[in-house]
């Protein structure tokens, strides 16, 4: 898909929200567009996620620079 594919594709499914779906636009009668599309985008931003997002848990972070912050965290505190 190109830029101006993906821009075009974008615009209308944006239309159909903006005048149809959210708004309720009188006179708006054009047919509701495929989400094949988006859903495919979606279920890749997903995969991305699951792929390249892997924070540590909280609790691990907290252990591994607990002395390193420490002393932000007292400076935080209310004296």
């Amino acid at each position: 898909m190109t830029h101006e594919d993906y821009a075009k594709y974008w615009q209308t499914m944006k239309d159909f929200r903006d005048k149809f779906s959210a708004h309720r636009e009188s006179g708006y009668n054009e047919p509701v567009h495929y989400f094949d599309i988006a859903h495919n985008g979606a279920l890749h931003y997903v995969s991305w996620l699951e792929k390249y997002n892997t924070k540590p848990s909280l609790e691990m972070m907290v252990e591994q620079y607990q002395e390193e912050l420490q002393t932000m965290i007292e400076s935080f505190k209310v004296k």
